[in-house]
């Protein structure tokens, strides 16, 4: 069974924060990320066959979005 999460975050700059979140796009055989930005949102699509993997890869994103966002500042 497959897990998807959709994770979409207002940002002051989504443009760079998406971009400083590039490096943990991937698509390997159990886990998929991909994140972008549209419009004023970071928007990241995860995937994944196992869940606790899902759950752990969207906390290291939202960390990694939040020092992202305090960079820009």
């Amino acid at each position: 069974m497959k897990a998807k999460a959709l994770l979409k975050t207002r940002s002051m700059d989504a443009s760079s924060v998406a971009e400083s979140l590039q490096t943990d796009n991937t698509v390997m055989e159990d886990l998929r990320i991909k994140t972008i930005h549209e419009g004023r949102y970071v928007v990241t699509h995860a995937e994944s066959g196992n869940l606790n993997c899902l759950m752990n890869t969207l906390d290291d994103l939202i960390c990694c979005q939040m020092v992202a966002e305090k960079v820009i500042q």
